[in-house]
């Protein structure tokens, strides 16, 4: 949300506070449900171009990340 409009809708201090309090609660809840609702899901990734694939649920650290498998080279 622009931080203008808000000043400009609620110039009174103490709405403008709850406003932004309300605002932030709602993206709060919001990022909880996302969290909540994909939380058996895997991210997979190859941070060095698909020689090995690491794996973590979703919205974990990098750092909780587990080595799945070193890509084979069939054509050596």
């Amino acid at each position: 949300m622009n931080v203008n409009k808000l000043v400009e809708d609620y110039p009174n201090d103490m709405e403008l506070g709850a406003k932004i309090r309300e605002l932030y609660w709602e993206e709060r809840n919001h990022k909880e449900e996302i969290m909540k609702s994909n939380e058996n899901f895997m991210i997979y990734e190859s941070p060095d171009g698909g020689k090995t694939v690491y794996k973590r649920a979703f919205g974990a650290p990098t750092s909780d990340r587990v080595l799945v498998t070193n890509q084979l080279n069939l054509f050596e």
